[in-house]
C-alpha cells in the first residue's frame, strides 16, 4: 500500500493539563478506502531528526481544524512537510487550514471572513464545473482572496464573494481546497475523482 503522512489538530484538554494530536476518524478511512496506509503524525516531533523521512512516504495529506498561529509545533511540523514535498515532489492533498498553510509556506496570507462556517456554498469558475462542483461545506473564519494568494499558487474555485475555495501549485501536485470531503455523508464523486487523479490512484 502507498504510505500517506497525515498532519493532526493539536489541542489542550482543561481539566488534565494534556496536549494532544487527533484526527477526525473518517480521514484516514477515507484514505485506507482509497488504497494509501494512512499515518498520522505527532506535532510534537516537528523538529526531530530524520522523522518525517524514516516514512518514505508517497503523498501528504494536510488537514483542517486550529486556526494558524494558534499552536506553533502544528504550523512548524506542516511547513516540514512541505519542506519533504517539495524535495521529493510528492503528491499533497491539504483541506481548509491545511490548504491555508500552502498558501502561508508559499508567501500568502490571509484575512478575516464572515458567512463561511457550518454553512454550504455555491463554487464559481472554470475548474469546478470541469468537475462538476456545485455546492460545497465551509468551515472557516479566515479566508484566502486573490489579493493574498502565495506565490506560485493559482486559483481554481472561489465564491460569489470572491472567497478562494480552491488552489494549486502552479509547479508540485499539490492542491488545496476549503472543505472537508470527509465531513459528508458519503465521498461525493467530485472528490473522489480530485483524489485520484492528484494521488495517482489506480482504483
Amino acid at each position: 500500500m502507498k504510505k500517506i503522512l497525515i498532519s493532526q489538530r493539536r489541542d489542550h484538554v482543561s481539566g488534565i493539563d494534556e496536549e494532544r494530536d487527533g484526527i477526525d476518524v473518517r480521514t484516514p478511512k477515507l484514505l485506507f478506502d482509497l488504497g494509501f496506509l494512512p499515518i498520522p503524525l505527532c506535532s510534537e516531533l516537528y523538529d526531530a531528526e530524520n522523522y518525517i523521512e524514516a516514512f518514505q512516504a508517497d503523498a501528504i495529506f494536510i488537514s483542517g481544524g486550529n486556526d494558524i498561529g494558534k499552536y506553533p509545533k502544528r504550523d512548524q511540523l506542516e511547513m516540514r512537510l512541505l519542506d519533504y514535498a517539495k524535495v521529493h515532489n510528492i503528491a499533497v492533498f491539504a483541506i481548509c487550514r491545511g490548504t491555508q498553510i500552502i498558501n502561508k509556506y508559499c508567501g500568502g496570507s490571509l484575512v478575516p471572513v464572515t458567512g463561511h462556517v457550518a454553512t454550504r456554498k455555491l463554487l464559481e469558475g472554470e475548474w469546478a464545473k470541469k468537475y462538476g462542483y456545485t455546492d460545497v461545506n465551509s468551515y472557516h473564519n479566515f479566508a484566502i482572496t486573490q489579493q493574498t494568494l502565495g506565490e506560485g499558487l493559482e486559483i481554481l474555485a472561489t465564491t460569489s464573494d470572491g472567497v478562494v475555495k480552491a488552489i494549486r501549485h502552479k509547479n508540485m501536485p499539490w492542491l488545496g481546497v476549503m472543505w472537508h470531503p470527509e465531513r459528508e455523508v458519503n465521498l461525493l464523486d467530485t472528490d473522489k475523482k480530485l483524489l485520484v487523479e492528484l494521488l495517482n490512484l489506480k482504483i
